[in-house]
């Protein structure tokens, strides 16, 4: 075998061996454990692949309820790239989840469409870390 064609095969097997260990070694991404979670009341799958992410605490407020949760459709995209109508969603306190990290305050999985507005049924699960 002539001198360039070895060198060239261990090129490409030390790039094969780099991609491998970044590939396995990589941090799992932040949508991973959304698919391991279901609501507490519905008992439905939190995530469908693209529906989760954090939410700014900006859109949450706070109810003698639950969380209120209120996003235009722009904001609703960060969520879930897919929505079509905005976000005005009562999350009752039965529904409410602590995240597994505490890295942020507010988590959602929400529909493509709202559904039902005030059962707050457009959103499937809603993270809250605990502030106490």
């Amino acid at each position: 075998m002539d001198p360039l064609r070895k060198a060239f095969g261990w090129t490409a097997a030390a790039l094969i061996l780099f991609l491998v260990i970044v590939w396995a070694t990589k941090p799992l991404r932040a949508h991973d454990w959304y698919s391991s979670t279901t609501d507490p009341v519905s008992q439905s799958k939190c995530c469908g692949g693209n529906d989760c992410a954090p939410v700014d605490p900006a859109w949450v407020s706070e109810t003698e309820y639950g969380y209120l949760l209120q996003m235009t459709v722009e904001q609703a995209r960060t969520v879930n790239p897919k929505a079509v109508a905005p976000v005005y969603a009562l999350i009752p306190w039965a529904r409410v989840q602590a995240p597994p990290t505490a890295d942020h305050l507010f988590y959602a999985c929400i529909w493509e469409r709202n559904r039902k507005p005030e059962d707050g049924s457009g959103v499937i699960c809603f993270f809250a870390t605990p502030t106490m």
